[in-house]
C-alpha cells in the first residue's frame, strides 16, 4: 500500500501541470543568468559572414571574409536575417540565442519524457547542463552563453535524440539533415553516430534506416562540394590546427585526459539502469538512450585512439570528440531519472544504494573541472544524491524533491557564468571605445593591423583587419595561409602556439610595426596606448590608440 501510494503521489506531482511550467521557469531563468555579451569569443569568428551578407558593403578588403569561403554558409544565410532586423545587432542576436537556448531546454525535457514523466528529473538535468554547460571530451559543450553555429545544431540532435529513443526515425533524421544543414560537421558526424545507435537498440528495420539517414544524404549531396575542399589536408596543415590553432579541441593526448570522465558517465548510467528497465513502459527508451550514450563514448575512445597514432592523425580534423556531450547528456538523463524513481520505491539493498550512489558521485567529482563554483556545486550535487539513497523509505520522495530544488538554487547561487542579460557589447571599455571610433569615423573600406589577440575589433568595428588568432579558416589550404600571415605579423617564419604570437607582438619595436603596416598596406594601426609610432596618432584612450599608417 505504501509502495503504491508513493508511486502514485511522485507521478501526480510529476504530471501536473504546474510542475512543469516550473521546469520551463526554470529553464527560462538560468538561460537569462548565463548571458554573455555580443562578440563573446566565437561571435568574433561566426557573425562576419552574417554581417556581410546583410551589408555587403562591409569588409570588402577584409582577406578572412572576403577572400575566403565562408566556413558554415548556411548559419551565415540564416544569422544574416538577425542584422537585417537590427542592424546594430546586440538585441536581436541576443533575444536569437535565448529563443535557440530555451528550444535546446524543450528538447531536452522531451527526451527526459521518454523515460520519466516527472518534472523533478527535468529540473535536475536543466540545472547539471547549466552549471557545466555540457562540457565533456577536449571541452566540448552543449550550450553556451551566446549564439553560434553549434547552437542550432545542439538543439537539432537533442531532438534526434528524443525521437530515436522513440523509434521515430523520419523525425530524427529530418531533425539531423536540419542541424547539419546549420553546421556541417555535426552533418558528417550524426550520419555514422545516430546509425550505429539505432543499430544498437536491435529492433532497426531496413526501411527505419533509410527513413533515418535519407534526409541527411539529401544535405550531404548539397553539401558535398564544401566537405571536397576540406579535405587532404597536408601535414603542415594538420600541425597547425593541432598544436598551434586548438589543441585542446585536437590533440589526442589531451583528449584522452578525459576519457575517464565519460566512462564514469556511462558506469553510474549502467548503474542506474536497472531501476528503469524494470518499468516495463519505460524499458525500451532507457535501454535504447543507454546504448546511444555506449556509441558515443566507444567512438569517441576509438577515434581518440587513432588520432594519436601519426599516419591517422588528419582524421583529427572531423573533431569526433564533438559528440561526447551528447553521450553525457543521455548518461545525465538516466541518472536522474533513476534516482527519482528510487525515490518514489525506495526497495533497494544497502550494497546497490551504496554502489549506485558512488558511481554517480564519481562522475559528478569528475565533472567538477568545468563548473565556476566547484567546491559548491559538487558538494551539493553528490550530497543531495547520497542522501535520497541514504535516508528512511519514507523521507526519499521528499528528498528527491529538496534534491531537485536545491540543485536549481545553488546553480543559480553560485555559478554565474556571462554576465546577464544585457545588449552591451564584450570587451573592456577601452576596446568597445577604439571599435566605435573606428567604425564611425574611419572609411568603410579601410583596413587596420591591430594586436592578434584583439578578436572582436573586426566584428565590432565593422572594418577590414589583417588577421587575428581567434578567426582561422577551417579549411586545409587556407588554415597554413592564415598562419603565415599571423607569423608575418610579428616577423617569424615559425611560431609555437597563438599564444606565443600575441605575447612576440607586445615585444615588437615601433618601427618594426609600422614595418609590417606598410607590407600590409593598412590605412591605421591598433597599438597600446603607451607605443608610440611616427605617424600621425588620431585616436587614444586609456588602452589604445589609434595611428594613420605611413605610406
Amino acid at each position: 500500500m505504501a509502495y503504491e501510494t508513493s508511486v502514485t503521489a511522485a507521478r501526480t506531482w510529476g504530471t501536473r501541470g504546474w510542475a512543469w511550467l516550473a521546469v520551463a521557469a526554470v529553464a527560462v531563468l538560468v538561460t537569462l543568468a548565463f548571458v554573455d555579451p555580443y562578440g563573446t569569443l566565437n561571435q568574433a569568428t561566426y557573425l562576419l559572414d552574417p554581417l556581410h551578407r546583410a551589408m555587403p558593403a562591409l569588409f570588402r578588403h577584409d582577406w578572412l571574409v572576403s577572400g575566403t569561403p565562408p566556413y558554415l554558409p548556411a548559419y551565415g544565410w540564416v544569422a544574416a536575417w538577425l542584422f537585417r532586423i537590427d542592424p546594430v545587432g546586440p538585441v536581436a542576436v541576443v533575444t536569437a540565442h535565448i529563443a535557440v537556448t530555451l528550444a535546446t531546454y524543450a528538447a531536452i525535457a522531451w527526451l527526459i519524457r521518454a523515460v520519466s514523466r516527472d518534472a523533478r528529473v527535468a529540473a535536475v538535468v536543466v540545472a547539471i547542463s547549466a552549471a557545466t554547460m555540457g562540457r565533456t571530451l577536449g571541452g566540448n559543450y552543449l550550450l553556451a552563453g551566446y549564439l553560434q553555429p553549434s547552437s542550432i545544431a545542439t538543439a537539432g540532435w537533442v531532438v534526434a535524440m528524443a525521437a530515436l529513443v522513440r523509434g521515430r526515425y523520419v523525425l530524427c533524421g529530418i531533425a539531423l539533415a536540419l542541424a547539419g544543414w546549420v553546421h556541417v560537421n555535426f552533418l558528417v558526424l550524426g550520419v555514422g553516430l545516430f546509425t550505429l545507435a539505432a543499430l544498437a537498440r536491435r529492433d532497426v528495420t531496413r526501411g527505419d534506416l533509410v527513413r533515418l539517414v535519407g534526409p541527411q544524404l539529401v544535405v550531404l549531396a548539397y553539401s558535398f562540394s564544401d566537405l571536397l575542399s576540406a579535405t587532404g589536408p597536408s601535414a603542415e596543415a594538420v600541425r597547425i590546427l593541432v598544436e598551434f590553432h586548438a589543441p585542446g579541441h585536437y590533440a589526442a593526448d589531451r583528449l584522452a585526459r578525459h576519457l575517464p570522465e565519460l566512462a564514469c558517465w556511462l558506469l553510474a548510467a549502467y548503474a542506474a539502469l536497472p531501476l528503469l528497465t524494470a518499468e516495463a513502459h519505460l524499458a525500451r527508451e532507457a535501454r535504447a538512450l543507454w546504448r546511444f550514450a555506449l556509441v558515443v563514448f566507444a567512438i569517441t575512445a576509438a577515434t581518440t585512439l587513432m588520432v594519436a597514432l601519426p599516419p591517422l592523425q588528419s582524421l583529427t580534423q572531423v573533431r569526433w570528440s564533438r559528440i561526447a556531450p551528447f553521450g553525457q547528456l543521455a548518461c545525465e538523463v538516466i541518472v536522474a531519472a533513476a534516482v527519482v524513481r528510487y525515490a518514489a520505491a525506495p526497495a533497494l539493498s544497502l550494497v546497490r544504494r551504496a554502489w549506485m550512489a558512488g558511481a554517480i558521485a564519481l562522475a559528478i567529482f569528475l565533472t567538477s573541472r568545468f563548473l565556476h563554483a566547484a567546491p559548491v556545486i559538487t558538494a551539493a550535487a553528490t550530497g543531495g544524491v547520497i542522501v535520497v539513497f541514504g535516508v528512511p523509505a519514507r523521507f526519499a520522495r521528499h528528498a528527491a524533491t529538496a534534491m531537485a530544488l536545491l540543485f536549481v538554487a545553488v546553480v543559480l547561487w553560485r555559478s554565474p557564468r556571462g554576465v546577464g542579460l544585457t545588449t552591451e557589447t564584450d570587451g573592456s571599455p577601452g576596446e568597445r571605445a577604439v571599435a566605435s571610433w573606428a567604425q564611425h569615423e574611419t572609411p568603410i573600406d579601410a583596413v587596420f593591423l591591430m594586436p592578434p589577440n584583439m578578436d572582436r575589433f573586426r566584428l565590432l568595428s565593422r572594418r577590414a583587419v589583417v588577421v587575428d588568432t581567434k578567426s582561422p579558416p577551417l579549411r586545409p589550404d587556407l588554415l597554413v595561409a592564415w598562419y603565415r600571415r599571423l607569423c608575418a605579423v610579428v616577423q617569424v617564419a615559425e611560431a609555437p602556439t597563438h599564444e606565443w604570437v600575441e605575447q612576440r607582438w607586445t615585444q615588437l619595436a615601433p618601427a618594426a610595426i609600422e614595418a609590417v603596416g606598410r607590407s600590409f598596406g593598412v590605412d591605421y594601426i591598433v597599438v597600446a596606448a603607451t607605443t608610440q609610432l611616427t605617424g600621425t596618432r588620431v585616436y587614444a584612450n586609456d588602452e589604445y590608440a589609434v595611428y594613420r599608417a605611413a605610406r
